[in-house]
C-alpha cells in the first residue's frame, strides 16, 4: 500500500465519527493526509481530486458506507490490498 494511501486512510479514521454525524452520504476527498473537502457525489470528489492532484494521489470515501464483503473472492485480493477487520 502506498504512503498516500496510508495516510488518507487514517486521517479518515480520525474524522469517521464527525462526519458520519454531519454528513452521511456524501464523499470525502483526502490528499496527504488531509481532508481536501465534501461533495455530493463520488464523481465530483474523483473529478477535482485527479484535477488538483493528479491520479494515486487523493482518497475518496462515501461516507457512512460499510466495507463491502466480498466473500469467497476475498481470496482473489492480494494480502497487501486487504483491508483488516
Amino acid at each position: 500500500m502506498n504512503e498516500q494511501l496510508k495516510k488518507n486512510r487514517a486521517a479518515y479514521e480520525k474524522l469517521k465519527e464527525k462526519l458520519e454525524a454531519e454528513q452521511t452520504g456524501q464523499v470525502a476527498l483526502l490528499h496527504d493526509g488531509e481532508l481536501v473537502g465534501v461533495y455530493p457525489d463520488s464523481g465530483e470528489a474523483y473529478s477535482i481530486g485527479r484535477e488538483r492532484f493528479g491520479l494515486g494521489n487523493f482518497y475518496t470515501k462515501k461516507i457512512g458506507e460499510a466495507p463491502i464483503s466480498l466473500g469467497i473472492f476475498t481470496l482473489c485480493v492480494p494480502r497487501s490490498v486487504q483491508r483488516k477487520a
